[in-house]
């Protein structure tokens, strides 16, 4: 099944495992994950909405944008938010793509921090004040056309997918945090992604 983002962009049936994932999602957000059989995936739909409906990031959906405009793919287990990595856990969720895929900002915001960093790669941060959350996107294949506290529009390009700093194969990796800025408490970004893949097709 191809999925289908705004404008008629597609977006890959690597949905299909993130709605099998959501459809067990607790209100947290966290979820074990589960691949749906392929007579399940019919029913699929109205449980991720239900799901999502519950998730703390649904609360962000209005004035969204998915933020990979093109062929996307979810990855497995360890691609998703909580995932044990060696000497941490990860805080977001891998968004698997084409390099040069465009990449663009899920909300109005400011842009707070950006860089370049040995495991971060190209990154930037943007802070939306309309929901007090930040949005960072890391391992862009170039460092972001935006600088430091410059607004940034809703749906807008902010760099493109590539695999900088310690990443494995061309993706974004986007976090989701409560307040200003990188330290604040790492959201799951899934729920808001499914929602908006499935919203948009």
């Amino acid at each position: 099944m191809t999925w289908r983002s705004g404008y008629g962009l597609p977006v890959a049936a690597g949905l299909a495992a993130a709605l099998a994932v959501l459809a067990t999602a607790a209100v947290s957000g966290r979820a074990s994950a589960r691949i749906a059989e392929p007579h399940e995936r019919g029913s699929l739909t109205a449980a991720l909405v239900r799901a999502a409906a519950r998730a703390q990031a649904i609360e962000l959906e209005p004035g969204s944008w998915f933020p990979v405009r093109g062929v996307i793919d979810f990855g497995a287990a360890d691609a998703r938010f909580g995932a044990l990595r060696a000497g941490h856990v990860h805080a977001g969720q891998d968004v698997f793509a084409e390099p040069g895929t465009p990449v663009v900002s899920v909300r109005e915001g400011v842009v707070v921090e950006r860089g370049d960093d040995g495991g971060r790669g190209n990154y930037v941060a943007i802070w939306s004040p309309e929901t007090d959350r930040t949005f960072v996107y890391l391992h862009m294949l170039r460092p972001a056309g935006a600088g430091e506290a410059e607004h940034v529009a809703a749906g807008g390009r902010i760099g493109a997918v590539g695999c900088t700093g310690s990443c494995w194969g061309d993706h974004l990796h986007l976090e989701l945090r409560r307040g200003r800025g990188t330290a604040g408490e790492p959201l799951d970004p899934l729920p808001l992604l499914a929602r908006l893949a499935l919203r948009a097709r």
